[in-house]
């Protein structure tokens, strides 16, 4: 739209990051809300009152049809992340409502937590944190080489499977080629393997030779549940499984089954179904509060807070992007156009 009177915006989640960095030629007003509780009614409330907003701004507070519905002078729903799974797209499209998001928003620290979250696992960091603060076991059995397992191999004897040949994807391997790990792209689940296109491996070769998988891909009606007990019964047992992509590409009840019967060795994860995770809305959390308390369980299965993203470099692209992003649509233009 060209810009003609101040255009209100209503930011839903603050409590992420801090405001976008406008310039002062943007004619607009701004109601910023620390957090919004994710239901429809107070969704709306937020976005109808004191005044109507003609811009959304909202990182993982849902925009769904409903609320596009109950609010007409909303022509703008600006993501403040790369991920747009909380906006419902269709809907959108119905309603005359553009959307736009942060390529690439945070990349960068989230290939790097994505190896850190491999190393947690492969090195079992949690598992010997936890009895070496114990502050006795170690002195009393004077090596916990035996608590290790199987003897660990080291970087060049990984087969690492990505799934999502993105740039967070692109990212990842190269990180893993710089440790001498080997690196292989999966196909889309869906393509045959008479199909599969040049420099990937079909999704079932992928399932089966890989020892670590980094999960880099958004999620969609294609992705959901993408790896689930078939998958994670066919993998290798010395497999691990690093998702820093979204919650439910996974299938949560499936892999804390696998990993109680010992199919994978190890998971780690910084995306849920439900965020925030709880004992009482996550698997995950649930399984890895029981095995804190077992030390043939504990460190298996590691969990951080959906903060892969943070950093100063992507605190710094999300603010200037959704600003770039809203001062252009208000001049008539669109800039990373979703919809």
């Amino acid at each position: 739209m060209a810009q003609k009177s101040p255009i209100h915006i209503v930011r839903l989640d603050a409590i992420h990051c801090p405001d976008p960095i406008f310039s002062s030629s943007l004619n607009h007003t701004l109601t910023s809300h620390l957090n919004t509780p994710p239901n429809d009614e107070t969704i709306i409330k937020h976005l109808t009152t004191p005044k109507p907003a003609n811009v959304a701004i909202t990182t993982r507070i849902p925009i769904t049809e409903k609320v596009l519905a109950a609010c007409p002078d909303l022509k703008l729903v600006a993501a403040m992340a790369i991920g747009i799974d909380m906006i419902d797209l269709a809907a959108c499209k119905k309603y005359g409502v553009q959307v736009c998001n942060v390529p690439a928003a945070s990349n960068e620290s989230v290939a790097e937590h994505a190896i850190a979250l491999f190393f947690s696992l492969r090195r079992q960091v949690v598992r010997m944190h936890g009895l070496t603060v114990t502050g006795a076991i170690w002195p009393e059995r004077m090596s916990l080489k035996d608590e290790w397992g199987e003897l660990p191999g080291t970087c060049r004897e990984e087969v690492v499977g990505v799934f999502g040949g993105g740039e967070l994807g692109g990212r990842v391997a190269n990180i893993c080629k710089a440790l001498n790990m080997k690196v292989q792209f999966s196909e889309r689940k869906s393509v045959s393997a008479s199909e599969v296109r040049e420099g990937r491996v079909s999704f079932d070769e992928c399932i089966k030779t890989s020892t670590a998988f980094f999960l880099t891909l958004p999620l969609s009606p294609e992705t959901l549940n993408m790896i689930s007990t078939e998958e994670l019964t066919n993998m290798r047992s010395d497999a691990l499984i690093v998702n820093v992509a979204r919650g439910g590409i996974v299938n949560e009840e499936a892999l804390v089954e696998a990993l109680k019967s010992r199919k994978i060795l190890g998971a780690a994860t910084d995306v849920y179904v439900e965020e925030p995770a709880g004992l009482k809305n996550s698997p995950l959390v649930r399984a890895a509060n029981e095995w804190s308390k077992d030390t043939s369980m504990s460190g298996r299965l590691v969990l951080s807070p959906h903060l892969a993203w943070w950093a100063k470099s992507s605190i710094q692209k999300l603010r200037t992007t959704v600003a770039s992003n809203i001062e252009a649509w208000a001049g008539g233009e669109i800039k990373n156009e979703v919809l």
